[in-house]
């Protein structure tokens, strides 16, 4: 499953490629958590890598200390990338905001913010169908990808579920 979330985040970077850049104002990652919301599919890979990093359990030590008002985790207002520690295993909604749209009405909707759009609405025959983008999602693994969460509580669960489904007889004691 992992892999196939990473070809699907893969195949977006490809069509995103030359789009507006935003310049890193982080302005969209400095909000509570509870207003980014995420799936525990979208965070399989990254909880796999930190496992394989062995700091599965610091993360989990770090979100069991944070509410729906903190900001994300991985959120490094000095970061290269864009403001995010782990840029290259960010969800959907991080990766979509600013670079795709939505259907309202039958009609397509820039999503992303108001610095970006005017240039966008130029290029909206190659952005990505929001919509599209979590049907391919959906279709990895429905049940994991079916629920959102405010984006630290996404990957809480899926630190929490990685812990369990690789090591069903230790249990962590949050799971």
């Amino acid at each position: 499953m992992s892999a196939k979330v990473m070809e699907l985040y893969r195949d977006l970077e490809r069509i995103q490629r030359n789009l507006p850049s935003c310049n890193g104002c982080r302005k969209c990652c400095d909000t509570p958590s509870v207003n980014i919301e995420a799936t525990i599919l979208e965070f399989l890979p990254l909880a796999l890598h930190l496992l394989k990093n062995n700091s599965i359990e610091r993360w989990m030590k770090i979100l069991e200390t944070t509410d729906e008002l903190n900001r994300c985790v991985f959120f490094d207002p000095h970061s290269e990338h864009g403001g995010c520690s782990y840029h290259s295993f960010r969800p959907l909604v991080c990766r979509l905001f600013s670079g795709s749209y939505i259907l309202r009405k039958e009609k397509p909707k820039v999503w992303g913010c108001r610095h970006l759009k005017p240039q966008l609405y130029e290029l909206l025959e190659g952005l990505p169908n929001c919509q599209e983008v979590y049907s391919k999602l959906l279709s990895i693994d429905f049940f994991l990808a079916q629920e959102r969460y405010p984006i630290n509580i996404a990957l809480k669960k899926a630190l929490e579920y990685v812990y369990v489904s690789l090591f069903p007889t230790l249990k962590y004691k949050g799971a």
